[in-house]
């Protein structure tokens, strides 16, 4: 994140102006926790002392937070929303909350003289003292959902909060009450109401307008604390990669249909993430779409692959069921995608800017968005950190405001940056003169919502009073945000929004851990299987070594298991079953003696001190499972591989295992792919497993041969020369040796769609009926031939090629086939299944040098091709 020099000269002008926003934000506080009614609140209180040692409070769990407008009323209000039965104040100012009395503080009640400190919200009651905590009971609570609107009498009596208005009517009347410095604070961070990068905006008290928190992730699984009684912690999905390699539009709806679920409950019942006071809204962050451009991003396991079409559709139909709307047209959250875009690259973040043509930015960069509001309306985006051509996304007027809101006619699409990016600005690339004019650039390119710094905050109104923005434009992106919150049901009675009824039981339900186990069976690939070595015989002679067989951080980035989402109680990962684990569950079902797991090798140190251990245990086995990759402290936001080898000893130790002359199974648990050019030779089966997180089981019964329900590959393993090939700077598509499946000229060691099973399928298409111009289309039907005596899931990609004559002519790069459509069938057991494709005229163009779509006439192909050998050509001329 970027630097907003901490030495700033503010006018007297300025100085006011600054302090008249603190006080509105300062006003709002009193609205930040009013999610709740407490009626018995107990007249009688006894003052204890508290936090005498400066470590512990007498609170069991205690979590507090702090309100310049501080009351008994606000405190019982707060710990209501907390679920805690014990409620305090203290030093005037302070609110705390407990599960109970903490049993290693002895309690040591105090005379009432030594509570006696007002509350900053009502000098008439007092509200504890120094290191003393008045506690009090309460009971009889109404609790709405988090910071839900026109609950207030003041807001009640008012047009915004009149359901027989019209939405815009209803927009358009908060926008008129609201003044320019209020207006500012609804769409910039206030530091008195919580963390920035978060982003809690303020309201105003004065029209009874509640604050809001912005940022809840919802990538992999709704980033909220488990809750607390019945416990339920949000379902994680396994990481986005195996998602996209089921190339399942139902699986991805599906996951899309619980997140939003869960989000929308979080909400109902007032829960929070790590930090308390960061309560889930209605607004969550994902699925995040950026193309896997390099291997070595870091964040690679946050994405769905490699290619546009398919992290298109995976949005869209993520979103339609993150977005499904109840009778009255409310969806259950708000999804935005990230980060808008060509974002793909740690080093530098922030300050660094590539080079993109008009091509590789249209037919890479943006199709996959496109998608996704098109087919998916979502809501909006994250803009992203990098620079396109010396242009920060964040106040890149092209991207957000041509293409976003104009070529993609989004016209209300809601725009956020990512932590930090407006104080980016004050560096390289734009290196803007003045923090006035970062917020002039940012919102005047099409920025709605600043997050992380607060230059907004404090400098948006100087840039107004100097004439470089204009109120109309503050008015617009406040009006954006509340246009979106007032459709999502949150200035409605609750009784009329059909999503209020979502509680505690909609948490991690059966239907949810269901959907997710279902996609974690489709989301694995088998890539080699030399012999039929797999499946595996259960009470084989096995041994299971390596680092990721006994590791437990099988997440993606941005998928929990650090105090959100993740296992009860604390939302880690201490539930998950390693990779190890769930193998030897099932092979000793059928084994007495056990079946040895060790860990050989670290995932990355020079510690060989397992290693004896572990070929030992490997010698006496029938079959070795190999299981290697990395984990999140190789790969996660903030840091990009070296190269795309294994790291540590982990090429040298398997090495060694191969050595022996077992039959041997890798399994790959990682996000980026790894360079396995030197073990593929010794392996008699190898699987990609990615992040599988808390589904290890299901891949335990892939490879015992329980379920044949395995994926294809959504991006490229390349060689390990790759990565010296290719500078990760080069954001060139096309330039030899090329990226992607699209352009890349070279052997990978495993290609894009590539994907085995355990029957082996035929793939036969027939001639197409009709044609796909002028308007037309052409529909192609093909079968799917099952030879053996095991039923299993397929998976057709069809994919557009064009003639050589056509190639020769045009002036711009032509990829070496673009994938078009897919589809996932069940084969049953030497029986076959029909799959229809259509396509149109769309489907046959090409990106030109100006960004353009053009249909060049000639020779075109649709190759269906099931990524194991077996594909179908069907000709076109257009």
């Amino acid at each position: 994140m970027g630097r907003v020099d901490s030495v700033r000269r503010y006018s007297l002008t300025h100085c006011a102006l600054f302090l008249q926003v603190a006080l509105v934000v300062a006003a709002t506080t009193q609205h930040a926790i009013a999610d709740a009614i407490c009626k018995k609140i107990s007249s009688e209180t006894t003052c204890y002392a508290d936090f005498v040692d400066g470590t512990n409070r007498v609170f069991a769990d205690d979590i507090s937070m702090s309100d310049s407008g501080m009351t008994k009323e606000r405190c019982a209000a707060f710990c209501a929303t907390a679920h805690a039965i014990l409620a305090g104040v203290e030093f005037g100012h302070e609110c705390h909350c407990g599960s109970g009395w903490n049993p290693a503080v002895q309690r040591k009640i105090l005379a009432g003289g030594n509570c006696s400190m007002s509350c900053t919200g009502d000098n008439h009651t007092t509200c504890g003292g120094v290191d003393a905590i008045e506690v009090f009971t309460f009971g009889d609570c109404t609790q709405w959902p988090n910071y839900h609107a026109c609950l207030d009498p003041i807001a009640q009596r008012l047009p915004y909060c009149n359901l027989s208005l019209t939405t815009d009517e209803r927009v358009e009347d908060l926008m008129s009450r609201l003044t320019l410095e209020e207006k500012i604070a609804t769409i910039s961070p206030q530091p008195l109401l919580g963390e920035t990068c978060g982003d809690h905006t303020a309201g105003s008290a004065r029209i009874g307008l509640p604050s809001y928190f912005w940022l809840t992730e919802a990538n992999s699984n709704v980033a909220a604390s488990c809750f607390t009684e019945p416990y339920r912690c949000a379902t994680t999905f396994i990481g986005p990669l195996g998602m996209g390699a089921s190339f399942n539009k139902t699986s991805w709806r599906l996951k899309g249909g619980v997140i939003g679920t869960e989000l929308r409950a979080f909400n109902n019942i007032g829960w929070h993430r790590n930090i308390v006071n960061d309560r889930v809204g209605l607004t969550g962050f994902g699925p995040n779409i950026n193309i896997a451009r390099d291997p070595r991003f870091g964040r690679i396991s946050e994405l769905p692959g490699e290619d546009p079409y398919l992290s298109g559709m995976y949005a869209a139909n993520m979103v339609q069921g993150m977005q499904e709307r109840d009778a009255r047209g409310h969806p259950k959250m708000l999804a935005y995608l990230k980060h808008f875009t060509a974002y793909s690259r740690e080093t530098n973040r922030g300050h660094d800017t590539y080079n993109i043509s008009m091509y590789d930015l249209w037919d890479t960069y943006l199709p996959q968005y496109e998608l996704a509001f098109r087919l998916g309306n979502a809501s909006g985006v994250m803009c992203s950190y990098d620079a396109e051509n010396g242009h920060p996304s964040c106040a890149n007027g092209y991207l957000l405001n041509d293409v976003l809101r104009g070529k993609f006619g989004q016209e209300h699409a809601f725009v956020t940056t990512d932590c930090g990016a407006v104080s980016n600005m004050l560096g390289p690339p734009a290196n803007a003169a003045s923090p006035e004019q970062a917020c002039a650039w940012t919102i005047n390119n099409g920025t709605d919502l600043e997050m992380g710094s607060t230059v907004w905050t404090e400098h948006m109104h100087a840039a107004y009073m100097g004439g470089l923005v204009n109120e109309s434009t503050i008015t617009r992106s406040s009006r954006r945000a509340f246009r979106q919150l007032m459709l999502a049901g949150r200035f409605d009675p609750p009784s009329v929004v059909g999503w209020s009824a979502l509680g505690v039981d909609a948490i991690n339900s059966s239907h949810s851990q269901q959907v997710a186990y279902e996609a974690a069976l489709q989301g694995m690939v088998l890539l080699k299987n030399e012999g039929q070595l797999l499946p595996l015989k259960a009470g084989s002679n096995l041994a299971v070594v390596g680092p990721m067989a006994v590791n437990q951080d099988l997440m993606s980035d941005y998928a929990g298991g650090t105090g959100e989402s993740g296992c009860w109680p604390h939302s880690d990962e201490s539930c998950i079953v390693t990779i190890g684990g769930a193998i030897a569950q099932l092979n000793d079902a059928s084994r007495q003696d056990g079946t040895p797991v060790l860990r050989g090798v670290d995932v990355n140190s020079q510690d060989g001190s397992g290693i004896a251990e572990a070929i030992a245990a490997a010698q006496e086995a029938d079959v070795v499972v190999l299981v290697l990759g990395n984990d999140r402290t190789q790969e996660h936001e903030g840091i990009d591989r070296p190269d795309i080898t294994l790291p540590g000893l982990q090429e040298q130790f398997a090495l060694e295992i191969l050595g022996l002359k077992k039959p041997t199974v890798l399994i790959m648990a990682n996000g980026g792919p790894l360079a396995i050019d030197s073990l593929l030779p010794g392996c008699g089966a190898v699987v990609e497993a990615f992040n599988p997180a808390q589904s290890t089981p299901a891949l335990a019964q892939l490879l015992f041969g329980r379920e044949n329900r395995w994926g294809k590959l959504p991006y490229t393993i390349y060689p390990r020369a790759y990565a010296t090939e290719q500078p990760m700077a080069n954001f060139d598509m096309t330039v030899v040796p090329g990226r992607t499946y699209k352009y890349y000229r070279g052997t990978p060691l495993f290609a894009f769609g590539h994907g085995l099973s355990y029957a082996t399928f035929i793939v036969m298409c027939g001639p197409p009926a009709g044609h796909p111009s002028n308007g037309g289309s052409a529909s192609v039907t093909c079968t799917v031939n099952n030879q053996d005596d095991i039923a299993g899931d397929e998976v057709l990609l069809a994919y557009h090629t064009v003639g050589d004559a056509i190639k020769a002519r045009v002036n711009h790069p032509v990829p070496i086939r673009a994938l078009r459509a897919f589809e996932r069938v069940r084969v049953p057991a030497r029986g076959s299944v029909k799959v229809e494709f259509t396509f149109t005229q769309t489907d046959f163009l090409l990106v030109n040098n100006e960004g353009e779509k053009a249909l060049y006439p000639g020779d075109h192909a649709i190759v269906v091709d099931n990524g194991a050998g077996s594909e179908a050509t069907i000709d076109f001329h257009l």
